[in-house]
Order: structure tokens, then C-alpha cells, then sequence
């Protein structure tokens, strides 16, 4: 009997009463909502649905509080609009809440823009603060440099944050889609990142991703897998150790520091300056001695670079595969690579291996985001994150120069000279000499800092690369660079797969 009652109060509950339109069961995703739509996972809980009805991992609808929030004038929260809006079960079905009007990509990206400004803005004023307010005076530390890498990481995370949550995913390249940061960090995680002991110091700059993946233990694994070990004889994962690559790292800054600490009481700076080198020495004389004073000036980079790159490679960070003779690389987080930077043919190759991680950070942040004269606006901003010393301009706008007068020598000339390999050996032989040159006359002003030096040094030189590579812009052709235009990732997925 009680079974058969409890049978007949569920049918009259489930009939309809009259006049009420039929609707099919709806899910509801409203927190708390009551009567026959509520959850039965208790408030704020959401309903098993079927999985063409369910939302996808990682995103969520935005309901109620997105429209109160677009009517009083405040942001949407960061996934408003984002999930599309459910087609009514039926006709008499009750509309969706009015969507917001206001995109959410451009709410972040605008929110995004004030990160990096104001990041850069402070970074900025603590630099004049540091110059002209407290050199020589009270406070003598330099904290520029921890301030850099911060507002690196700052940046980098607020773009990559915004890859993943405020743009569409056709729109992104597969690397930006591959550091896209698809769920917003907590406030531990976000700090973890920027002041971690392995880079607070002296960088070098890292992905968020790759770091909570090195926290969570991830890291090595992940890397791991992307090779078929069975074919190598492995039945099982090996485990790489730091080992071998921390104690030669720490041998290049040995030889480094040594070099540093002998080189640049021989060979230093201020003669750069002297009346001898302005005014008595002959051009090729100021050019060899040009020459190996910057060549004096590098190791002190070395040792502070590769010193960073062992920290973190001793704590179990930087693992970046292996290679195709199977050797475990750790240079994930490596900053520079000493043998490309002496062996360059071209002033790309030289700055595409010196301040590996910063130049990354330009290209991500910069280069690849800026709609008009994005190499322009990298070198402006290399300039204003490195400082406010005049140097710094002097070598950056010279380098906007030197980089565009390099890039049309290569597309009108090289390809004469891959005929034949004697010719290429001499290619190579020419444009090393000039590259090694035109990066001393280029970065000398980095290292004098000061501006009447600098004018000094570049009259003495007779503004001798500036005239050529105005020269060579104005007069040489433009010819297209060869490279393949960027595709959106799932483009490209796309043609794999059709």
C-alpha cells in the first residue's frame, strides 16, 4: 500500500496543471536556484546533464550576475559571454538572461594593456628614482635588476592569461596557443611564480605553465613523453639528472668570472674615451680596439646568465628534452649560447643568442602583437625595460638601423653566394667580420651609458655605420623575406588532418 501511494503522489506531481505549457527538463546552472530546476546536489551545485549538454572543462556561463555586472557599468567577470547560449528546449520555454553587449576579449585585452603599462610605468619610474634620485646618495643597491625579471613575468603571465581566456583559439598562433593560461591563478600561484628563490634574483624569465608543471612535478615527465622510448630500448621512463649540465654550467662561469676580472683591468671602458683613441689612433686601429674591448666587456654576462640558468637547473628546472642523438637537454631557461654568439654571420643570429630569454619575452609581448613597425617598437621597448640611461637609446635606435640594413644585405645578396661552397666559406668569413663589428659600434654606447662619450666616440668613427645602413635602406631593393606566413594552430591541425 504504501508503495502504491507513493506511485500516485509522483504521477500527480509529474502531470502538468492546467494551462501550463509542456517544456522538456532544462539544467539549471543558476547556485541556490529553488523548485523543480534546483539541483539535486544541493545549492551551488550543478546537475549531471548529458555531455552534449555539458559545458566544456574550464569554462563557464555567464548568467545573472554578468548582466547586472554590463548594466551598472562594472567589468564583467573574466568569462562573461563566453559560453554560448543554450537554445530554448521549446518555443514556450523562458528566453536566457540578455547577454552582455560588451565582449569579454576586449575587456581583458584592455585590462591587459593597463597590466603591462602600469608593470612598465613603475618599472620606469624606479629606474629615474635609482639614477637621479638616489645614485650616490643613501640607498646604493641596485634593485633595477630583480624589478626587471618581475615585470617580465608580470607581463608575459597577463598576455598568456589573456591568450587563454580572452581570445579565440582560431586566432592565436600554435605557440601562443600552446602558453595559453586557461584558468586564472590564485593568488599563491601567482606569487610562487613571480618571486620564486631560482630566478628572483637574476632571471632568467620562464612560461607560468612550465613552472606550475616544475612545482607539481610535471615538469621532466611531460617533456618525457613526447619521445618513443620503446624504440631506444627504454621499458620505462629514465630520469634525467642536472647534474652533468649544472657542473659545466658552473665551469663556464669559473672561466668567466677569470676572464672578467683580468680582461677588463687590460682592456677597460673609459679608453674608449681617452684623447689617444679619439683623436691620435687611426680608423682601423679604433675599430680592432673597438672590437676587443666590447669582446672584454661580455664575460661579466656570461657569468651572471649562466650562473641563473645552474641555479635553476640544480633544483630540478629547465629540463628541455632530448635531442636527436638522445642526450637530455637543460636548456629550457638558458639565457645564451657562447658559441653562437662568437660564430655569428648575421647581426639576427647574434641577437637571437644573446639574452635568449628577454628577446623571447620582446617577441611574445612586442613583436608579435603590434600591428605597425613591430621592430621599431621591440628595440623602444628593449630600451625603456633595460633603463633610462642615454646609452641605452643611442644603442637600440642604432640597432633599429643595423637590423633593417642587415635583413635587406641578406635577401639581396646571399643567395649569390650558395653556389658553390667556397663561395658561402667566404660568405660566411665577410659577413662574420662585419657582424662581429657592427655589434661593437652598435652596443658600445650600452656600456658608456653617458652621451657626451658616446657622440664622442661616434665622431671619431665618423657616424661610419649609421651613413652605411641609411645607404643601404635607401638605395638597396626590398625584397620579401622567405619565411612562411603565421597560421592560426587549428588551421594547421586542420590541413593535417583533411
Amino acid at each position: 500500500m504504501g508503495a502504491e501511494r507513493r506511485e500516485r503522489e509522483a504521477a500527480r506531481w509529474a502531470r502538468p496543471s492546467p494551462g501550463a505549457p509542456a517544456a522538456a527538463p532544462t539544467l539549471s546552472l543558476r547556485p541556490g536556484s529553488g523548485g523543480p530546476s534546483a539541483s539535486p546536489l544541493g545549492p551551488g551545485r550543478e546537475s549531471v546533464a548529458s555531455p552534449s549538454e555539458q559545458p566544456p572543462t574550464g569554462a563557464r556561463t555567464g548568467g545573472r550576475g554578468a548582466a547586472a555586472a554590463c548594466g551598472s557599468g562594472q567589468p564583467p567577470p573574466e568569462d562573461a559571454g563566453w559560453q554560448p547560449r543554450r537554445r530554448p528546449a521549446s518555443p514556450t520555454a523562458p528566453p536566457a538572461p540578455p547577454a552582455c553587449t560588451r565582449s569579454a576579449g576586449a575587456w581583458a585585452s584592455r585590462w591587459t594593456r593597463y597590466s603591462f603599462f602600469v608593470a612598465m610605468g613603475y618599472l620606469t619610474i624606479c629606474h629615474i628614482s635609482r639614477i637621479y634620485i638616489f645614485h650616490y646618495g643613501i640607498l646604493t643597491t641596485d634593485f633595477s635588476g630583480p624589478l626587471m625579471i618581475v615585470t617580465q613575468k608580470i607581463t608575459t603571465l597577463a598576455f598568456q592569461v589573456h591568450d587563454g581566456l580572452g581570445r579565440r583559439a582560431e586566432d592565436l598562433s600554435a605557440e601562443q596557443h600552446r602558453l595559453a593560461v586557461k584558468v586564472k591563478p590564485s593568488f599563491l600561484e601567482y606569487l610562487s611564480y613571480l618571486l620564486n628563490f631560482m630566478s628572483v634574483i637574476a632571471g632568467p624569465c620562464n612560461n607560468f605553465k612550465d613552472y606550475i608543471a616544475f612545482i607539481e612535478g610535471r615538469h621532466i615527465h611531460m617533456k618525457l613523453l613526447e619521445v618513443n622510448w620503446k624504440e631506444k630500448g627504454f621499458h620505462s621512463l629514465p630520469e634525467p639528472s642536472p647534474m652533468g649540465a649544472v657542473i659545466h654550467k658552473l665551469c663556464v662561469t669559473g672561466v668567466s668570472l677569470l676572464l672578467f676580472l683580468t680582461l677588463t683591468k687590460t682592456f677597460p671602458v673609459a679608453c674608449l674615451a681617452d684623447d689617444w683613441f679619439v683623436h691620435k689612433a687611426n680608423f682601423l686601429t679604433r675599430l680592432g680596439y673597438l672590437y676587443v674591448v666590447m669582446q672584454a666587456s661580455k664575460p661579466k654576462y656570461y657569468v651572471a646568465w649562466t650562473l641563473a640558468d645552474a641555479v635553476n637547473n640544480a633544483a630540478g628546472f629547465g629540463f628541455s628534452g632530448v635531442d636527436q642523438n638522445g642526450n637530455f637537454c637543460w636548456d629550457l631557461l638558458s639565457n645564451l649560447n657562447i658559441w653562437k654568439i662568437e660564430t655569428a654571420t648575421s647581426f639576427k643570429m647574434y641577437l637571437g643568442n644573446w639574452n635568449i630569454q628577454t628577446a623571447t619575452w620582446l617577441k611574445r609581448v612586442c613583436y608579435e602583437r603590434v600591428p605597425w613597425y613591430p621592430t621599431v617598437f621591440t628595440f623602444i621597448l628593449s630600451a625603456l625595460w633595460h633603463g633610462v640611461y642615454p646609452g641605452y637609446y643611442f644603442t637600440f635606435l642604432t640597432g633599429i638601423l643595423v637590423t633593417v640594413a642587415a635583413r635587406t644585405v641578406r635577401n639581396n645578396c646571399r643567395h649569390y653566394f650558395l653556389s658553390s661552397k667556397a663561395l658561402k666559406v667566404a660568405y660566411d668569413v665577410a659577413t662574420w667580420a662585419a657582424t662581429q663589428l657592427a655589434v661593437s659600434y652598435t652596443v658600445a654606447p650600452f656600456v658608456m651609458l653617458a652621451v657626451e662619450p658616446t657622440i664622442n666616440l661616434y665622431k671619431s668613427m665618423y657616424f661610419y655605420l649609421h651613413i652605411v645602413s641609411l645607404l643601404i635602406i635607401l638605395f638597396l631593393p626590398v625584397r620579401p623575406q622567405a619565411h612562411t606566413q603565421r597560421q592560426p594552430w587549428n588551421s594547421v591541425n586542420r590541413k593535417k588532418t583533411d
